[in-house]
């Protein structure tokens, strides 16, 4: 009997061991599975000389669009008109497509803002259009958000704007833009280029066409 019963302990506690080592990695193989799976971004082509990059996460008509800039600032005489408005494009497309953007801090279009004014911008921008933008680190989020699918040039003029109490050359393009799905955010823009060396740089940019 006595025997019997060590018997059996040795059973019970090979059994409980065996269930604490399942429980055990259970919980580590979901834990890896979703350090696996975490939402991250990676640099498919970039403009070297002017900064400019493209990730493997913006939409087919961001890319289409970069594509389109490339060409046009690969040339020994660039055409300030044809690269402000490609410019404003992927201004519009990577401000306004939340879709991609994995939480309220994740920004998009800092890389054409003017220098001085890019943490004024972040702020502003996590503060009204991404400040209700739900974390998707691990790729989870049920949220419909806004991507832009088409950017329509009204107007690009040589003009000047006040920079630092200062007159400079600008270009100024105003615009109209559309979404996949209509979901309340703005449909029109004004943006103030100014150049810095080679580059243009956005100065000021509104959710508005501009009254003459």
């Amino acid at each position: 009997m006595r025997r019997r019963y060590k018997v059996g302990l040795i059973v019970i506690s090979i059994l409980l061991v065996g269930v604490i080592a399942l429980g055990v990695f259970k919980i580590f193989h979901s834990s890896e599975e979703k350090k696996t799976d975490v939402n991250v971004t990676s640099v498919i082509s970039n403009i070297a000389d002017y900064g400019y990059t493209l990730d493997d996460r913006d939409s087919n008509y961001m890319k289409e669009v970069f594509h389109e800039l490339e060409d046009i600032l690969n040339v020994p005489e660039v055409d300030y008109h044809a690269y402000a408005e490609a410019l404003a494009k992927l201004f519009v497309i990577d401000f306004y497509t939340l879709n991609n953007k994995v939480n309220k801090y994740d920004v998009g279009s800092l890389e054409y803002i003017l220098s001085s004014r890019v943490d004024t911008f972040r702020q502003k921008a996590q503060d009204t259009i991404y400040r209700d933008i739900l974390d998707n680190t691990y790729r989870d989020r049920v949220q419909d958000l806004p991507e832009i699918t088409n950017v329509t040039i009204l107007n690009i003029e040589d003009t000047t704007y006040t920079l630092n109490e200062e007159e400079v050359s600008a270009i100024k393009v105003e615009m109209t833009y559309e979404y996949k799905e209509d979901l309340g955010y703005d449909t029109e823009g004004t943006i103030y280029f100014v150049r810095d060396a080679q580059k243009l740089e956005v100065a000021s940019y509104t959710p508005s066409i501009e009254e003459v």
